[in-house]
């Protein structure tokens, strides 16, 4: 047995343990997006006795319920997590619910709290990347918990752990080795405080001590986390030797809003907002309250998010030390990182490199 194959049979061992725990085992549903990460987590759960594991739920954007993206041509392919997500659910035998929403139901209904609004309020922002894949974890939790699910398994962590970011594949070895690092400082997921506002659970093997301590000391090398799988490069290389029977073992990494069909947002928004409108409404929101809004997209969350955020707060809450504030929207930046969580601005202070 190569040393590459005795580390697989390790990491396999290391998360069948993991996923043996009571906290594994109680876990009714599984947000499924074909991935990974969630084929890794729910195919190993339902082989385990005692396992809850019933429901599989996937979000999906159909593009011909959406006309005004698709007759502009804004869907480059039909969204892929559906594609994989069922064949995993068939493998298993779980009540797969396949959820469609439109565009519109996810990003434009203002009104009462909506999708967008739960997202807003709990992550405090109007950035676009952050909201293109909050919308489907949130819309899938909301599903979950109107069909009584209680504890649901995700698959958060493992991209941020194993390299599974393309620009985390290109690193050093020692880059990668201080970047997994500072990663585990820095995560945030907005899978735990949606559902915890939904009055759910959630849960992800990847985010187990035991899983983050091999990440971070035995595993975090380069070697195990990049290479050839199946004739192709891939992040995550270690967790898909241990794993090669997965439905999705050799599924190229797509973020959220890629797999289900949100990516497209940004375009629509282009179309949705007339230029005026912009003009006239970024000028509102810098003088009002002293923030950037640089696209039509965050403006469409921006909206939201003076509804739900900003309404009836007075402007000078805003301020922080100028040192450590967004210099676009003038909010307390996270320790650790460039990256403004609030407006979605990098970078938002100098990028200070060893």
């Amino acid at each position: 047995m190569s040393s590459m194959d005795s580390e697989a049979a390790y990491v396999r061992q290391l998360f069948t343990e993991v996923l043996s725990s009571s906290d594994a085992l109680t876990c009714d549903a599984v947000l499924l997006s074909g991935g990974l990460d969630t084929s890794i987590a729910s195919e190993t759960l339902k082989r385990l006795a005692g396992s809850k594991l019933r429901t599989g739920i996937t979000v999906t954007i159909d593009p011909a319920q959406n006309s005004l993206a698709k007759s502009h041509g804004l869907f480059i392919q039909e969204p892929q997590d559906v594609i994989y997500a069922r064949n995993i659910a068939e493998k298993l035998g779980l009540d797969h619910h396949i959820l469609t929403p439109t565009l519109d139901e996810l990003f434009f209904t203002a009104s009462g709290e909506s999708t967008l609004s739960l997202c807003v309020r709990v992550r405090q922002t109007f950035d676009g990347m952050e909201l293109r894949n909050a919308v489907v974890i949130a819309h899938a939790l909301k599903y979950a918990k109107s069909i009584g699910c209680q504890r649901v398994c995700t698959g958060d962590g493992a991209d941020e752990l194993f390299a599974g970011y393309s620009f985390m594949q290109g690193m050093s070895d020692g880059d990668l080795q201080k970047y997994t690092l500072n990663m585990v400082k820095t995560m945030s997921f907005c899978a735990v405080p949606l559902a915890k506002a939904l009055g759910l659970e959630v849960w992800s093997p990847f985010l187990d001590p035991r899983v983050i301590e091999y990440a971070t000391t035995r595993g975090n090398s380069r070697e195990l986390k990049v290479g050839l799988f199946e004739g192709a490069s891939h992040g995550k290389l270690i967790l898909r030797m241990a794993f090669p029977e997965v439905v999705s073992a050799g599924r190229k990494k797509e973020p959220i809003e890629c797999g289900c069909g949100t990516t497209v947002m940004p375009a629509l928004a282009e179309l949705a907002v007339s230029d005026k409108e912009f003009e006239s409404e970024a000028k509102e929101a810098l003088d009002k309250y002293g923030i950037v809004v640089r696209d039509k997209e965050r403006l469409v969350y921006f909206r939201t998010f003076v509804r739900v955020v900003l309404h009836g707060k007075d402007t000078n809450q805003l301020q922080t030390d100028s040192t450590d504030a967004c210099p676009d929207c003038r909010f307390r930046l996270r320790d650790g990182t460039s990256f403004c969580s609030v407006c979605g601005l990098y970078p938002a202070r100098p990028i200070v490199k060893d």
